[in-house]
């Protein structure tokens, strides 16, 4: 029998496959025809299992969180330079890290609607702490970055999920 605590084996090897992903679908920074509806989106590549695990450490999720971030300040860096108008924000999904991704908009995109979306389902109460992040996680931020987080509350059904989310990247 597995004990709900056991460490899952191979955690390390998981991740660093994760990053590889994260690396190589961020190397060059994208064609304007992979835009849809001004944005392009790069999902966390990962199983749903190994992020959603709590048997998955913690130290493993918070590396797979610092590649995002990570890329997210190199493809800013790979961004064309004849063309200042994309931004960049890396959306971090506490509740759920599976669904955490970067998102390059142009200047067209409407980064609010991702951060303030209109839903009867949905309600969002801002962090005020925004080192909570930055202290909980570990995670190191671009000092130039936003910062906005929210408490995040979803009605399904008969039921409400909590959850916290992140954005964090260049955006007007």
């Amino acid at each position: 029998m597995i004990s709900k605590n056991s460490k899952i084996r191979g955690a390390r090897r998981n991740a660093d496959r994760i990053i590889r992903r994260i690396e190589a679908y961020t190397e060059n920074f994208p064609e304007a025809s992979s835009f849809q509806y001004d944005c392009c989106h790069f999902e966390m590549p990962a199983s749903q299992a190994f992020l959603r695990s709590e048997r998955t450490p913690l130290k493993e999720k918070r590396r797979c969180l610092q590649a995002m971030i990570d890329r997210a300040e190199q493809l800013i860096q790979l961004r064309p330079k004849n063309n200042e108008l994309f931004q960049v924000m890396v959306v971090l999904d506490i509740g759920d890290l599976w669904s955490s991704q970067i998102i390059i908009g142009t200047e067209a995109a409407d980064f609010d609607r991702f951060i303030h979306p209109i839903s009867p389902n949905l309600r969002r109460l801002e962090q005020p702490d925004l080192n909570k992040l930055k202290r909980d996680w570990g995670l190191k931020i671009p000092h130039q970055w936003h910062i906005k987080g929210f408490r995040e509350f979803i009605r399904e059904q008969d039921r409400q999920v909590e959850g916290e989310i992140w954005f964090v990247g260049e955006w007007n």
